[in-house]
């Protein structure tokens, strides 16, 4: 039962263009970051999508009621980025200053170290994973876009945890993806 995903990221926000961590912070997308997604607007049309499902988060919701046009959508916590706990809102200079071991540590291993009151990379995976095949289950054959964070989509990009940070994924891009048979 493959199911094609659309994985589209949201625009430029506020707190990402001040380079500050914002994972299940609620900050809206700045007046370039929807520029970025109008000018989008009709390669996604061309994807034919059946369904789309967007993170709960503004950006990630005005991102999708502009994609949308009209159309319904789901929103979803399943689709948030990672929660950084404490460090939401920081940037990185100012974690290397208040907590540079934990955050060298978190750095070097996300996959098992997560911030001060935060997810690891492994919950993060597992959440979006799960959501994922949950959709296939529901929509088997179809094409569905997700409106989500850069997290999420480069765990479902990347083949191991261990190649997430190298998959690139822009603010307002947009990749298709056969699932299951692509990621795991």
């Amino acid at each position: 039962m493959q199911c094609r995903l659309i994985l589209i990221r949201h625009g430029e926000s506020v707190l990402g263009s001040e380079g500050r961590y914002a994972g299940h912070t609620d900050t809206p997308l700045t007046p370039k970051g929807r520029r970025q997604i109008l000018r989008l607007r009709p390669r996604f049309k061309l994807s034919r999508v059946h369904r789309i499902y967007s993170s709960d988060l503004s950006r990630c919701r005005a991102t999708a009621e502009i994609l949308a046009d009209g159309r319904t959508v789901t929103f979803t916590p399943k689709l948030r980025e990672l929660n950084f706990g404490r460090w939401e809102g920081c940037t990185h200079r100012q974690l290397l200053r208040r907590d540079s071991s934990r955050y060298r540590k978190w750095i070097a291993d996300p996959r098992s170290v997560a911030p001060p009151e935060g997810e690891t990379l492994v919950r993060l995976a597992a959440r979006v994973r799960s959501f994922a095949r949950e959709l296939i289950r529901r929509h088997p054959r179809k094409t569905v876009a997700l409106v989500t964070h850069g997290g999420p989509m480069r765990v479902l990009l990347a083949g191991r945890l261990r190649e997430f940070r190298s998959v690139d994924v822009p603010p307002a891009s947009m990749h298709a993806l056969a699932w299951p048979e692509a990621a795991s």
